[in-house]
């Protein structure tokens, strides 16, 4: 099995209590029926206290929370059946966390989530280009018949030109998103038309330096439309409230967006100057940005190849990226400054509350393809005029 992982990979270690988030806050934990097992198995009287704490909830088996929090958390933010079982006892979501995996025939493929602080911190903090390591060990990959090899192999290599789109030097995040926007467009009208023979000669085009500079150029008609983008995103910030929450207490504080920006005509020119102040002030530090459409490409792009739509793909991740700097803009606002603390805290949270919710995922797909807000020259529109 080969095993492909981003280079911060090996750089993640829980730091445990000293966190100031906990994986065991707001989540219900889907027990896997190997760990089930022998949690029926346990003897002593803490196998009792771990068997009373499991209900039945939609046919899967999950621990009652105690509050907010898994039932086995202590007062030091330490995991109980860790310490009295050992790491081999946790259920499978819990010894794994934050790593998550797919796997396409024999090639696996590993990262950190966004959602855990500590990786947040990682993957935000790497200020060069985002590197992969490969590496093999003797495990066998499955064969998958609903997987077709051909168009495996085109997808990978279309996430090759959209990331290396991505790490060019020198062109702003905003214009390099715009760019891989319309590749995905043009991969995705093959896809509908069944002509996926087409992709390659797509992918040539977006490879060639020249053809790059040319869509830069043409890509400047769409800046100076502000106001425009600030009708755009006021529609992104109702897309988003719509959504599940982890809880009722406004997660993401897109309560406090509506408030600063869109309660009068007043507003609109606050926030376009609020905007160009935050771009100063934080000018040396975008690249965090781009990391984070990198991560959910990275974790997101290949599951195209289970329903053939790379657009939604891409929208989930540019979408991420657009509206995490949106909540920074409104924290930054709050503060009068902006840190590493809020932009870990802003990420984890809008991964946490969005990402790992999966009927969010699934209907913000929904709606990125259906609604007129989403439609691919409206999104660099706002791209433009936002990094």
């Amino acid at each position: 099995m080969k095993i492909r992982v981003p280079s911060y990979f090996k750089d993640f270690k829980c730091i445990a209590s000293a966190c100031e988030d906990t994986c065991c806050a707001g989540w219900g934990i889907v027990i896997d029926e190997e760990t089930y097992n022998t949690y029926q198995n346990i003897e002593s009287g803490f196998g009792e206290k771990v068997r009373s704490k499991i209900v039945e909830e939609d046919g899967e088996n999950v621990f009652v929370l105690n509050g907010e929090n898994c039932p086995f958390l202590n007062e030091n933010n330490l995991c109980e059946i860790y310490k009295e079982l050992g790491e081999k006892s946790l259920c499978y979501t819990c010894r794994q966390y934050p790593r998550y995996m797919e796997e396409f025939f024999d090639l696996r493929e590993m990262g950190i989530s966004l959602s855990c602080p500590e990786a947040a911190r990682i993957i935000l903090g790497n200020n060069k280009a985002t590197e992969f390591e490969l590496s093999e060990d003797d495990e066998v990959g499955d064969a998958d018949d609903c997987i077709d090899e051909k168009a495996l192999e085109d997808f990978f290599l279309c996430r090759n030109i959209i990331i290396n789109i991505l790490e060019m030097p020198h062109i702003a995040l905003g214009a390099k998103a715009a760019i891989v926007l319309k590749f995905v467009e043009e991969i995705q009208e093959t896809i509908d038309f069944d002509e996926m023979d087409d992709i390659k000669a797509i992918r040539e085009k977006y490879s060639k330096s020249s053809f790059i500079e040319e869509m830069i150029n043409d890509l400047y008609k769409y800046k100076g439309n502000e106001v425009i983008k600030y009708n755009h995103v006021y529609e992104y910030f109702k897309t988003y409230r719509d959504l599940e929450h982890i809880n009722a207490n406004d997660p993401l504080g897109l309560n406090n967006g509506f408030e600063k920006f869109w309660q009068s005509e007043e507003n609109r020119a606050f926030y376009i100057d609020k905007h160009k102040a935050f771009d100063h002030y934080y000018k040396d530090s975008m690249y965090k940005f781009k990391n984070i459409l990198v991560y959910f490409i990275f974790r997101y792009f290949m599951k195209s190849i289970f329903d053939y739509d790379v657009s939604a793909k891409i929208k989930i991740a540019i979408m991420s990226m657009i509206m995490i700097k949106e909540l920074a803009v409104v924290r930054f606002i709050e503060n009068g400054q902006f840190t590493e603390v809020d932009m870990v805290d802003i990420s984890h949270m809008y991964s946490k509350d969005v990402e790992h919710l999966e009927q969010n995922i699934e209907a913000l797909q929904e709606i990125f393809e259906t609604e007129e807000v989403y439609e691919v020259d409206k999104i660099i529109m706002t791209l433009m005029n936002t990094f």
